[in-house]
């Protein structure tokens, strides 16, 4: 119990400052101009993460960091039978599971059912730090879950954890940020990590631009497996999702019953139908 409360108060306080930080970037050098006000769209992604986050912790979120503390007690994972010291530990458990969550991700955008939840996320027609925190709580979920058998197989330690998820939030926040970096720096830090320029372009409404540059935290996942892509004109991009083009369209309820209305079919491939339409069929 006492290492779940010094977990989520370390994930709090980065996920804070995080938010600070990007937010007062924005302010000072904002890139876009916001298709909605700035302060509905902060309330509106805010607490969708806040309520999530509340929800989590008290349901689930001791328990994924317990089970991790009984792995490492109990020498189950590659890194527990190897008896590492912590500080190597949490190095490769973050190299691992940054990779474990860049398949998640694509997973989510290839698989039918994964998308319907993923689409809460990617139907944000303006990117700023809050768009780290727009996601539905069926995906934050799930994605918890799914990390838990890498738990057996590669064994990290419950700070490991914490920290990897630390540095995702942080990242995303950085990646998702209305904000620029000046080109020499932003190709040199776009080397090893996410870069807005690099995310933004995953956030686009075309499909085949959407469907790359899975990476979350390091870069060099789409460049292995060949989904990175690269855009000289991001003032040109459209963000969002086709599908809900008006604003009143991702309303806080909507967003909350999105993965289960229509338009939300058989994945995002350009050929969107609802479940009540594919039963017609």
């Amino acid at each position: 119990m006492e290492i779940a409360i010094v977990t989520s108060v370390w994930r709090f306080l980065v996920a804070f400052s995080g938010l600070a930080f990007f937010s007062a970037m924005e302010v000072s050098f904002q890139f876009r101009k916001p298709l909605e006000s700035r302060v509905k769209h902060y309330i509106r992604n805010l607490f969708l993460g806040l309520s999530n986050g509340l929800i989590l912790h008290i349901t689930i979120g001791g328990l994924i960091v317990a089970y991790y503390d009984v792995l490492a007690k109990h020498g189950i994972g590659v890194l527990n039978l190897l008896n590492l010291d912590s500080r190597t530990n949490i190095i490769l458990s973050l190299i691992f599971l940054d990779f474990i969550t860049y398949v998640w991700h694509r997973a989510y955008h290839e698989v039918p059912f994964l998308w319907r939840l993923h689409r809460v996320h990617h139907s944000d027609p303006d990117l700023d730090v809050t768009s780290a925190s727009r996601f539905h709580i069926s995906e934050v979920a799930l994605s918890s879950i799914f990390k838990m058998p890498a738990g057996v197989l590669w064994g990290p330690s419950a700070i490991a954890l914490a920290v990897h998820e630390a540095a995702l939030g942080a990242a995303a926040q950085f990646h998702h940020a209305n904000i620029r970096i000046p080109k020499p720096w932003e190709s040199l830090i776009r080397r090893i990590l996410v870069t807005p320029d690099m995310h933004h372009i995953h956030h686009t409404n075309k499909v085949v631009e959407t469907n790359s540059n899975y990476s979350n935290l390091f870069s060099i996942w789409d460049k292995l497996f060949g989904t990175y892509t690269h855009l000289t004109e991001h003032e040109k991009i459209i963000y969002g999702l086709e599908e809900y083009p008006r604003l009143e369209e991702v309303s806080f309820k909507k967003l909350l019953l999105m993965p289960f209305g229509p338009h939300c079919g058989i994945g995002h491939n350009g050929k969107v139908t609802s479940i009540l339409e594919r039963m017609n069929k």
